[in-house]
């Protein structure tokens, strides 16, 4: 399970590191991807091909289907970790998602993945997931649905 928020930077050559605490379980690597949320998130192997194989259930003749196919699978890239953790984002994530040299990056702990952001998006990510009372009146209804 991936909890907590850290804080690191993005060097020139698009590094950075994953924080200590995740490392063990991604030895083997991880997917990288788009997240719903305008973030990116990292996927253990094993989640990220089980959620693969969801995906691909869904019937390619809804057009809805597909455009959830293609954001998920079409920037994605396997990423593996060095020694120190460190990762490269690749390229066109960091262009698309605005993480330059020297900018802190936000990994957050989402129980089976872990989501990146940058300083400014998880500012107003965390505003609107803690401090928006109409959004914890959905988490009410939503724990309520389920715990009833």
């Amino acid at each position: 399970m991936f909890t907590g928020i850290h804080e690191h930077t993005i060097d020139k050559k698009g590094r950075t590191s994953l924080p200590a605490r995740y490392r063990n379980a991604l030895i083997d690597g991880a997917y990288i991807s788009v997240g719903i949320d305008k973030n990116l998130v990292i996927y253990p192997i094993e989640y990220f091909e089980a959620l693969g194989k969801e995906i691909s259930s869904f019937s390619l003749a809804d057009p809805i289907a597909r455009k959830y196919r293609r954001r998920m699978f079409s920037k994605a890239e396997l990423i593996e970790f060095d020694a120190n953790g460190r990762f490269l984002v690749p390229p066109y994530l960091r262009d698309e998602f605005n993480f330059q040299d020297g900018d802190k990056i936000i990994f957050t702990g989402s129980d089976e993945y872990i989501e990146l952001w940058t300083a400014e998006g998880w500012k107003q990510a965390e505003a609107e997931t803690f401090h928006d009372e109409n959004v914890t009146e959905e988490f009410a209804k939503l724990l309520s649905n389920r715990y009833v």
